[in-house]
């Protein structure tokens, strides 16, 4: 997916940035609202009741990175 894009969506829960998954998971996730977003053909599909929960690890990870990226 373009970054361009990747830019322009949001969290359909919370309107929260999203971020780019890790790993071989094609996925969008929201650290807030600890959700993961499945991109499939480039597409994602932001439903919530498609959302994958994130674990506790993955929830503190993407916690982390989201906190990296913001100017302080």
């Amino acid at each position: 997916m373009s970054a361009n894009l990747n830019d322009m969506i949001v969290c359909p829960v919370c309107k929260g940035r999203l971020l780019q998954g890790d790993g071989e998971r094609r996925e969008l996730v929201c650290p807030r609202c600890r959700l993961a977003f499945e991109v499939r053909h480039d597409i994602p599909v932001m439903l919530r009741n498609a959302a994958r929960s994130l674990s506790d690890n993955e929830a503190r990870h993407y916690s982390e990175r989201s906190a990296a990226l913001d100017p302080k």
